[in-house]
């Protein structure tokens, strides 16, 4: 049986639309848990949206 890799959650900066990777908070048996970062690494925004909700956002 093939190993499929686990994808970290992205999120997505809400001022300059740069993506990122989640950080794992936790560990469980069906995989990782992550949290958005605190802060955006390109413009310091703190307001970061997961990826699959990035969409639906309205600012």
């Amino acid at each position: 049986m093939a190993h499929a890799p686990e994808l970290p959650e992205k999120y997505v900066c809400t001022a300059c639309q740069t993506m990122h990777a989640g950080t794992v908070s936790a560990r469980t048996d069906s995989g990782h848990q992550y949290d958005a970062p605190a802060k955006c690494g390109c413009c310091g925004e703190t307001e970061l949206v997961a990826e699959k909700n990035w969409p639906h956002f309205k600012q």
